[in-house]
């Protein structure tokens, strides 16, 4: 038995900024309604873009999780170092991140 949640969309607001939140639970919904998958949210309010992963009680979770979503790469961290390690943690846990803005190229 595989005690992995299926997919979650992860949101978070440095600011704890409703709009922004709301913002990204649509487009996280949007997509797993198009792509017929359950989701669950993790919501990581007022947690800084700079603030390491580990640090981050939402954060922590998603390596239990099969697949991630994000709409952006900064929901992450605004860290490209970071980025590469969540990256390879979620390798080493086989998990999947999906960014939901397929033009996002990282911005620092």
């Amino acid at each position: 038995m595989n005690s992995k949640i299926e997919s979650v969309l992860y949101i978070r607001s440095a600011n704890n900024y409703k709009k922004s939140l709301d913002l990204q639970r649509l487009a996280g919904e949007k997509y797993a309604k198009q792509n017929s998958m359950s989701l669950s949210i993790i919501e990581d309010a007022q947690s800084f873009g700079i603030t390491p992963f580990n640090e981050r009680a939402g954060l922590r979770w998603l390596i239990l999780i099969k697949i991630v979503i994000v709409d952006s790469l900064i929901r992450i961290s605004r860290d490209l170092n970071q980025v590469l390690s969540f990256g390879s943690l979620m390798e080493k846990h086989n998990a999947k991140l999906n960014v939901l803005d397929e033009a996002d190229v990282y911005r620092s």
